[in-house]
């Protein structure tokens, strides 16, 4: 039951990263010239590769070591600091280096966003994610968006308040991360870095950091390249598809963060059957969830790109048709990955199954990207996933085999496949505006994917209730 909660949890905080987003950009839009949020996001893209040293490799390692030890958090969670804490310093250094050196780094936008270094390099969220405490985190995290949110509707109101803006952006983030530390004291205790202890924790967090680097370079370069390559029209229309493939990712996604600390714990204690059981659990959810939502997603792919992005961005439909085939892979390599190599300390194995992708999607990339522009980029971006998952799949083989996977999975499928045919049949007598198709042909869908899974004895209801129960 605690995984349920938790899930829902961070479930609940990441659908709200999605909507608040699109009830604030209206209104910014209408006060900032493409100009001034231009240079935002220009100075913010600096910033993150900044934010990505000083966080290190710290979130997935911090919380896999928290929760196989809870004897001993205050001596784990002050060595692994100290190396965030250091890490943090340098990156501070030297993005002050950097904008006093640079002419085009001297702008108040760049010193305001230096408070995003501050801001990572307090936070400590792996720490409660480690005991399991995804409450703490959700809450928190809720709260200063809102209040985030609610601060830029009252306080700007002019192309005049744009440093207000940035400045309320990063400022509430950073009283967000400090306020974690109150909480925090009853497990920690007095701050004491030791250097000699977190020496031992450098070498795996490392090995963990380099995958976040490879990730960040095939999940932003491939914007960067496709303007270059082709044209900034591309790149909209590419980036309209992928928010809409990342909304319906967060379904799948959010439960990776919850896993990890059980399963770290149930290692830790020798418990290699309910891992297992975990691992199947995890599988059987992510491919509920997964096919269904490719098949329907297919089907009222028009009717949601007509009404949701309007007339300019229609081209993304293709992208999305392509793109939307990543769910399956990242939704398993979300358990390969995180679930599994990770946990088991496969982290060269992990760092592989990243790093290569990446090096390979910046060549495919200058292949495809010239002459298929966008729909290039949303080809080359299903390819370096399934590239991902295909190495994974061969480090976690071994581990695989004690995992029942196959069998609910084809059963779901199945249900899935029949879903997508009555829908597509659905499609010629089924005519209405496209908001009411897309509301009509989701509950529908629903419906049928219900009743075949239950017919097809999917789930052993029993069992899963004894399963989320007994965690």
């Amino acid at each position: 039951m605690k995984i349920l909660k938790n899930y829902f949890y961070n479930l609940s905080y990441q659908i709200l990263v999605v909507i608040l987003p699109i009830i604030t950009t209206p209104y910014i839009t209408r006060i900032f010239n493409s100009q001034e949020l231009g240079d935002y996001g220009y100075y913010s893209s600096i910033v993150t590769y900044f934010i990505l040293l000083a966080t290190l490799g710290v979130a997935n390692y911090g919380t896999k070591v928290i929760s196989g030890n809870r004897n001993e958090i205050s001596k784990n969670f002050w060595g692994i600091y100290s190396l965030q804490f250091s890490a943090t310093i340098l990156s501070i250094s030297l993005y002050c280096i950097f904008c006093l050196c640079l002419p085009f780094m001297q702008n108040p936008v760049a010193y305001i966003l230096g408070l995003s270094l501050v801001s990572k390099g307090l936070d400590i969220s792996w720490l409660f994610q480690g005991l399991e405490d995804f409450r703490k985190i959700t809450v928190r995290n809720i709260t200063v968006k809102l209040v985030g949110v609610t601060s830029i509707f009252l306080f700007v109101k002019s192309e005049n308040d744009i440093y207000l803006y940035v400045f309320l952006l990063t400022i509430f983030e950073l009283l967000g991360q400090l306020s974690m530390w109150i909480p925090a004291r009853e497990f920690i205790g007095r701050p004491h870095f030791d250097i000699e202890y977190a020496k031992c924790h450098l070498k795996p967090i490392i090995m963990l950091f380099l995958p976040q680097i490879a990730i960040s370079l095939y999940v932003t370069l491939d914007r960067t390249m496709l303007g270059a390559l082709a044209s900034t029209k591309d790149v909209g229309i590419y980036d309209q598809a992928l928010k809409l493939v990342n909304i319906l990712l967060t379904l799948v996604t959010s439960l990776g963060s919850v896993m990890l600390p059980r399963v770290a714990g149930l290692l830790a204690s020798g418990d290699k059957r309910a891992v297992n059981k975990m691992h199947e659990m995890s599988f059987l959810i992510y491919n509920l969830v997964i096919f269904p939502i490719m098949a329907g997603m297919l089907i009222v792919n028009d009717d949601f790109v007509q009404f949701f992005l309007g007339q300019d961005f229609q081209d993304a439909r293709y992208a999305i048709a392509i793109m939307i085939f990543r769910m399956f892979f990242i939704g398993w390599t979300n358990i390969m990955g995180i679930q599994i190599l990770i946990p088991h300390n496969r982290n060269k194995e992990f760092m592989i199954s990243t790093t290569v992708p990446a090096i390979i999607s910046v060549g495919l990339n200058l292949i495809f990207l010239p002459k298929l522009g966008y729909i290039g980029a949303a080809i080359v971006s299903v390819l370096t996933e399934a590239l991902v998952w295909a190495i994974q799949l061969y480090f976690t083989r071994r581990y695989l085999k004690e995992v029942a996977i196959i069998g609910s999975m084809t059963k779901i499928v199945l249900a899935s496949a029949i879903m997508y045919g009555i829908l597509l049949g659905s499609k010629t007598v089924i005519h209405f505006p496209p908001t009411l198709n897309v509301i009509i042909f989701a509950v529908l869908g629903g419906i049928i994917y219900l009743f075949a899974i239950l017919s097809l004895k999917v789930i052993n209801v029993k069992e899963l209730k004894q399963l989320i129960r007994k965690n």
